[in-house]
């Protein structure tokens, strides 16, 4: 949940890393097992989909 909100919020892989302390190699696994499930093919795609299927909490 933590890297698809950081990515919604538009971070790129290397400040995921830095931010969440773990390696960049661990954010591209993490990323790649989030567009499995979500069966997408990129960021914003997954975003998309989590924000329409209640994943992610509309900001409004």
């Amino acid at each position: 949940m933590e890297i698809l909100t950081l990515l919604g919020d538009g971070l790129l892989k290397k400040e995921i890393a830095d931010r969440l302390g773990i390696g960049v190699g661990t954010v591209k696994t993490h990323i790649r097992h989030i567009y499995e499930k979500l069966q997408v093919e990129n960021a914003p795609s997954a975003i998309s989909k989590a924000y329409k299927s209640g994943i992610l909490p509309s900001s409004n």
